[in-house]
Order: structure tokens, then sequence, then C-alpha cells
């Protein structure tokens, strides 16, 4: 997992390892920080945010014998 900031220094949903380094070998973010390990996007994002009254949130209670 790597997370992302926004240009404008905002956070950003983190991504996997090989969309970072797709994004960092197209140009389009720069390393911030290496622990933990964050990349700066280098281009505009939208400012959507997902509602989070859509979300369900679940208890897992693992596995019963």
């Amino acid at each position: 997992m790597v997370y992302v900031i926004s240009q404008d220094n905002k956070p950003r949903m983190p991504c996997s390892n090989p969309i970072a380094r797709l994004l960092l070998k197209q140009g389009k973010a720069k390393v911030k920080r290496h622990e933990p390990f964050t990349i700066k996007l280098t281009y505009e994002t939208t400012n959507y945010t997902q509602d989070l009254s859509d979300l369900t949130l679940f208890k897992d209670y693992g596995f019963f014998n």
C-alpha cells in the first residue's frame, strides 16, 4: 500500500505498489516520503469524495465451530 497526496497536499485514497510504480515512471507523481512510502501527484485531481452515509459496516465474528 502506498499513500497518495494530491497537488494541494490533501490526502487521497492509497494505491497499490504497481499503480504507484506506474505513476512514478510516467512522471505523474514524485516521492514525498520514504517512511511510510508516500507519493505526491503532479497533476490536478477532482475534489470528489464518497459520501460516508452510503457505506455499511459489518462486524466479522470469525469462524465458529
